[in-house]
């Protein structure tokens, strides 16, 4: 670590040092940890998960080198966020909150950035300069997110429905036959864990906007979308098709719906590891606008 920095526990006039360094793009982070404001950062301790005890700052005569906290995900798994102005700082973050996690039986947590807003930060997160240095520390990866968003210039023409197929809302008389479409269309662990009755009662909640489905000829769910929005913003939460309705086009012809349906909204969604959907988002407009290696280091 820098020869003059010490790491020591955070307090309130130390609030305005950690938003200007979190502003500072030279600087390295992990987590995910953006650009805070005064404000952002004490709300951001106000939350009750995020554990005062493991908050440390880095600082020198100079003023501060550093900043990490973690947020608590389950009782024997926290989430770790960082920025520092060099490696050596990093390095001193990294080592003394995965020792005190450890030693409470926790396992942690954090992720690196290739690309972040939109900027690409390092064409693969293999050269992130951290990646090496949490390796050694016995961070392995887990898993990859990446978040895209739909550019308008990008989109193609739209292509028509097949016409074996019809577009209609949700209707609960169709849960049965949904419910089918979601458990053959998504992997065992992406429901793992959740109970039948919750999943059901998102579809049962969804607005009428934000949810719908697309029936064959027969009658049955073959696909459908569900969404969310804001004013401002669009997420395409879930695109599921009956695995034996594939490649007929019924995928596209949803996100183009949800594409005019969230109008003039940015449109985003996030896609897990290598989900061969990627290449339908990137034919129909959306580009990755961010991109996350999460890594976990296991108390043994």
């Amino acid at each position: 670590m820098n020869a003059f920095a010490t790491l020591r526990a955070v307090g309130p006039d130390d609030v305005a040092g950690i938003a200007e360094l979190t502003a500072n793009d030279a600087c390295v982070r992990w987590g995910g940890l953006t650009r805070l404001t005064e404000e952002l950062l004490t709300d951001r301790w106000r939350e009750l998960q995020f554990l005062r005890a493991f908050i440390r700052i880095a600082e020198s005569k100079n003023g501060l080198h550093g900043y990490s906290d973690v947020y608590q995900v389950s009782p024997k798994l926290v989430r770790f966020h960082g920025i520092a102005t060099d490696l050596e700082v990093a390095h001193a973050l990294i080592d003394w909150t995965c020792t005190k996690a450890v030693s409470q039986g926790m396992n942690v947590q954090t992720g690196l950035s290739a690309k972040d807003e939109g900027r690409t930060l390092y064409s693969r997160i293999s050269d992130h300069p951290l990646y090496p240095l949490l390796a050694e520390r016995g961070f392995v990866p887990v898993s990859t997110t990446r978040i895209m968003r739909f550019l308008p210039k990008n989109r193609l023409e739209k292509r028509d429905m097949p016409t074996s197929f019809r577009m209609v809302p949700f209707d609960e008389t169709l849960l049965t036959s949904l419910m089918d479409t979601y458990y053959a269309a998504w992997p065992k662990d992406y429901y793992l864990g959740e109970e039948e009755d919750e999943i059901t009662d998102i579809f049962k909640q969804a607005h009428a906007d934000d949810l719908r489905l697309v029936l064959s000829d027969i009658g049955d769910v073959a696909g459908y979308i569900l969404l969310d929005r804001t004013p401002e913003l669009g997420v395409i939460d879930e695109v599921a098709v009956y695995p034996m309705h594939r490649r007929k086009g019924i995928a596209e012809a949803l996100v183009n719906l949800a594409i005019d349906s969230l109008e003039d909204r940015t449109i985003s969604l996030v896609l897990m590891d290598e989900n061969p959907a990627r290449h339908l988002y990137e034919k129909l407009g959306f580009i990755v606008h961010e991109e996350r290696l999460d890594l976990i280091c296991v108390s043994r």
